[in-house]
């Protein structure tokens, strides 16, 4: 009997790579969109630890937990087990000065708005203005650099600041503590299902002949 010859090695199929340049992305390491998260979970990872210390020691301890697996998981995603998140297209000048307008405009908001929760009274309604605030200025976001993930950011965080200061002046206890929490959990998660590909954009088959 006559041995099969084993298969030449140059005609091995080799697996694509799904992310970086070969898809029309960034290398990993030099992806803005992959480390632009980063301040996102950080902001997000901000709003639990900070605010889940008004409902005690255990739910603070838990929201910490449930924060920091979250962002070993998006981490895990963007840099260990990578997926395409779409090509990268050069932002806009006009995207750029959105950024910087929304930015600045962010940090005014903040500051004009807890001047003014203060001036009647409701200085403990401020975690809600924050996350209100903070998710408004993602939503400008979506269209200046063609990302649809910050429609739900931005729409989701600011929903739920909005509900924490209707809840607040509806004196409800710690409205605010709480929706502020809500606000980065729900951060925390949105920029997880972006890391894993869910917003990105799927691929148009070609049509055959």
């Amino acid at each position: 009997m006559t041995r099969s010859a084993p298969p030449n090695q140059s005609t091995r199929r080799v697996p694509a790579r799904r992310y970086g340049p070969a898809v029309g992305e960034p290398p990993l390491w030099a992806n803005p969109r992959r480390w632009g998260s980063l301040i996102g979970l950080a902001g997000g990872l901000v709003f639990v630890g900070s605010y889940s210390a008004a409902f005690g020691h255990v739910v603070w301890i838990a929201d910490w937990v449930a924060g920091l697996a979250l962002v070993a998981a998006a981490l895990t995603a963007h840099y260990i087990r990578p997926v395409p998140l779409g090509p990268l297209t050069r932002p806009r000048l006009a995207a750029l000065a959105i950024y910087g307008v929304c930015v600045i405009g962010e940090l005014a908001a903040i500051n004009l708005g807890s001047r003014s929760l203060t001036a009647v009274g409701h200085d403990e309604l401020r975690p809600a203005l924050i996350a209100a605030v903070v998710g408004l200025h993602f939503i400008p976001f979506a269209w200046a650099f063609r990302e649809r993930m910050f429609y739900w950011l931005g729409g989701l965080v600011a929903a739920l600041g909005g509900v924490g200061l209707v809840a607040g002046f509806s004196r409800t206890p710690q409205a605010a503590d709480a929706a502020a929490v809500a606000a980065g959990l729900v951060m925390l998660t949105i920029i997880n299902l972006y890391a894993r590909g869910r917003f990105a954009p799927r691929p148009t088959s070609s049509p055959t002949t």
